[in-house]
């Protein structure tokens, strides 16, 4: 098996691999619509405030959730009527393409689907639908785009690598050359594991570690270089407090106020907020419910393709 697929969590493979739109399921479970902020929940209005006062607000999706991008496009239109104007940063943009969205929006484009074929989005896996009326309402409302991802090329390089692939000026700008806290070292590892569903060969976890800290620092990088409020619209990992975006911002720009936010998909097996907090508490600020389009058991459903990764 390529080791490009040794990338991709079987979170967002499900995503790339849906090529329609997947029914939304688990819309009569109690927490469905519910915010909460640790073990209160919030009222949706609060929260939005919340959001409008932080410098960074990071937006945690499940890939291929329409829910969460509703959400998303649901909290922009609230800061704009709080009367706040940030930059959309996105994942889903690499940072090469920053030059072409800058040159398009120059050119006077204001059609997303042309911002979108100058960038060759077709071509990267994403499925260009779910970001499309996030990335128009940019346009419409002349935000910043800001992009902010490290090209899979970029990633493949640093896992095989390593992180000395990196200058050690780009190590020490981008935060790369502090060890993360041993706890979040370990649950990052855990992560990468446990979303390959314990079938991906110990020798990679190593180089997928390095890929994902780069990738969060690169973002961090970006948002710290920007003045005024950003949010970014990001898958939720990157959006952890712990080992995610927010830790190399606390590097970069200690003096940014940032909120992290994830929309969780609820399971049928656990009804209580409670039951979705690890046993050190949440490494979000927030956390918003929604109804689940990924499957249950992701593991069981690929476990095929998992387990042809060991051969």
């Amino acid at each position: 098996m390529s080791l490009i697929v040794l990338f991709i969590p079987v979170s967002q493979a499900i995503a790339l691999a849906q090529a329609e739109p997947q029914a939304l399921r688990h819309g009569d479970h109690p927490l469905v619509g519910q915010i909460w902020s640790g073990e209160a929940q919030s009222e949706r209005q609060e929260a939005l405030a919340r959001m409008a006062r932080a410098d960074v607000v990071l937006l945690g999706e499940s890939h291929g959730n329409a829910d969460h991008h509703a959400r998303q496009l649901e909290v922009l239109q609230a800061l704009l009527a709080l009367g706040r104007r940030p930059a959309l940063a996105f994942e889903i943009f690499d940072l090469e393409d920053q030059e072409i969205i800058d040159r398009q929006r120059l050119a006077g484009v204001a059609d997303a689907d042309d911002l979108a074929e100058a960038v060759n989005m077709s071509g990267r896996g994403w499925t260009w639908a779910e970001y499309r009326p996030l990335v128009q309402f940019a346009l419409d409302q002349a935000l910043a785009i800001v992009a902010t991802n490290l090209s899979r090329r970029g990633a493949m390089a640093v896992a095989m690598e390593g992180l000395q692939s990196l200058s050690g000026e780009d190590r020490a700008r981008l935060g790369l050359d502090r060890p993360l806290p041993e706890d979040a070292m370990q649950r990052l590892e855990q992560r990468i594991v446990d979303a390959h569903c314990g079938h991906l060969p110990a020798a990679r976890v190593g180089g997928m570690i390095n890929a994902q800290r780069a990738r969060d620092a690169y973002m961090a990088d970006r948002i710290a270089a920007l003045e005024g409020p950003v949010v970014l619209i990001t898958g939720a990992a990157h959006a952890r407090l712990d080992y995610g975006v927010p830790w190399y911002l606390a590097q970069q720009a200690p003096e940014r106020q940032v909120l992290s936010l994830i929309f969780v998909e609820v399971d049928p097996e656990r009804h209580a907020a409670v039951d979705y907090l690890n046993a050190g508490g949440s490494p979000y600020h927030l956390l918003w419910f929604t109804r689940r389009s990924s499957p249950d058991d992701p593991c069981e459903a690929f476990r095929k393709q998992l387990e042809g990764m060991r051969g």
